[in-house]
């Protein structure tokens, strides 16, 4: 009877830690998400991706905000603000492979795209989400929308 109980306990133990490590990841996708089309709407009005190189996003003092001039740790002076509040990536579960800024930690990694007309966000998730071609590991969010595999 012990032994039963004991199984029964650890097959909830493993289901649990299984649904909140896809949670984390739902969070993260929506964050990316989020961020891409404030992204599109920062395009629309400027007709440029913001400038950035490995921009670790959420860093609150280089990328807390996205305004008028870009991302800025705030955006008190900001004509027009598109995202008060660029999310980070949830890091628990997180392997480490993908990681920018100064200093270096798991991150969103945003980099402009030549001649500010595209961009790349690179990112990690703990599982695949095959129906959407995302994989374990790394992946990228680009303005053609979400793939699987690290940018290139």
């Amino acid at each position: 009877m012990v032994g039963v109980i004991l199984l029964v306990s650890i097959l909830a133990v493993i289901a649990v830690n299984a649904a909140r490590s896809k949670q984390r990841d739902a969070v993260r996708l929506g964050n990316a998400r989020q961020i891409q089309t404030s992204l599109e709407n920062y395009f629309t009005d400027r007709n440029t991706y913001p400038v950035g190189a490995t921009l670790p996003l959420g860093d609150s003092a280089q990328s807390a905000c996205l305004g008028s001039d870009g991302f800025a740790g705030n955006c008190s002076g900001s004509d027009t603000v598109f995202l008060r509040v660029v999310p980070g990536t949830y890091q628990k579960g997180l392997k480490g492979l993908v990681s920018c800024g100064e200093p270096i930690r798991d991150a969103f990694c945003y980099t402009q795209g030549e001649d500010g007309m595209s961009y790349s966000i690179q990112f990690e998730l703990e599982n695949a989400v095959s129906m959407a071609g995302l994989i374990d590991g790394i992946n990228c969010a680009t303005p053609n929308g979400i793939e699987g595999g690290a940018c290139e």
